[in-house]
């Protein structure tokens, strides 16, 4: 891309899932069947009264990834991002598997720049904070935490639709160590998807120069995206899930959303890659309104 292309937000897929654990992968698949979605649709909302059309994007592909060598697609990821990241103020990155979200906050901690913070907020069923575990796609919120010089911090990593039976007592004390802000997707049943995005807000931008918005797609009821590695009952709402990226588009500090996990193989009727679609196009309708401010 160009350094004088002028460009609202790029699009960057990651075809990796090399850090799926089980024996559900796919998830390598989800950036053209997301795109092939997205195709597919208007690029007017009667809910938003918004026109995308108007926005500059920029489609800049895929990375280069090896599926067959998780360090090095890491690396390659951080730095076709970091390279998108300085001619693009805002990105959207198509998954690929869980795993990738680290490089991706790597390259946008690397733009901000030294002594800069960061704040992250993701949509997901697991914590994804395992420990003694190396390449997989379970790990990655604590790796942002032993970033060096500690750029995002416990208590600006909101999660919003953790549940399930996933996890031991081991990670619940991991997680109010480091002062994670946990949203069970309960208490989105009970206090509204409003004010737990409300809340999620407050704590990813208190202190922080910019924030980067994480959604794997199992954070959906299964009955909603069943084509994940991992779905289960009990998730959020599709309508949860868009009427947060569209408030998340608006948002001045957010720089970056990713959707990942989306498995085709894994698919019924194209319903899980069209809630990453639809979710994608909430998130740009929040942008437009944002720069119409």
């Amino acid at each position: 891309m160009s350094a004088d292309l002028q460009v609202d937000i790029a699009i960057v897929g990651v075809p990796f899932d090399g850090g799926s654990v089980s024996h559900r992968k796919g998830s390598r698949l989800g950036p053209t069947r997301i795109r092939e979605t997205l195709y597919g649709y208007s690029s007017y909302s009667l809910e938003h009264d918004a026109d995308i059309s108007t926005l500059r994007i920029a489609d800049c592909g895929n990375v280069d990834v090896n599926n067959m060598n998780f360090e090095e697609t890491h690396e390659r990821v951080e730095s076709t991002v970091t390279q998108v990241f300085r001619v693009c103020p805002n990105l959207l990155i198509l998954g690929g598997d869980h795993s990738v979200t680290f490089p991706c906050i790597k390259a946008l901690s690397v733009i901000l720049g030294a002594g800069k913070r960061l704040g992250v907020i993701d949509f997901d069923a697991h914590n994804d904070c395992r420990a003694d575990w190396t390449r997989n796609s379970g790990l990655w919120v604590r790796q942002i935490q032993e970033m060096k010089p500690n750029p995002v911090r416990g208590e600006n990593v909101a999660q919003i639709g953790i549940r399930g039976f996933s996890y031991s007592p081991f990670y619940r004390d991991y997680i109010r160590k480091t002062g994670i802000r946990v949203f069970t997707s309960s208490d989105v049943s009970k206090e509204g998807i409003d004010s737990v995005l409300s809340s999620a807000v407050r704590c990813a931008s208190d202190g922080t120069d910019a924030i980067y918005v994480s959604v794997d797609i199992d954070a959906l009821d299964q009955a909603f995206a069943p084509g994940t590695d991992g779905p289960s009952p009990g998730g959020l709402a599709t309508t949860d899930l868009f009427r947060a990226a569209f408030d998340l588009g608006k948002h001045p500090l957010v720089r970056a959303m990713d959707v990942m996990e989306v498995s085709p193989p894994l698919d019924v009727d194209n319903a899980t890659s069209k809630a990453a679609a639809e979710t994608l196009m909430r998130f740009l309708c929040g942008l437009l309104k944002r720069k119409s401010r």
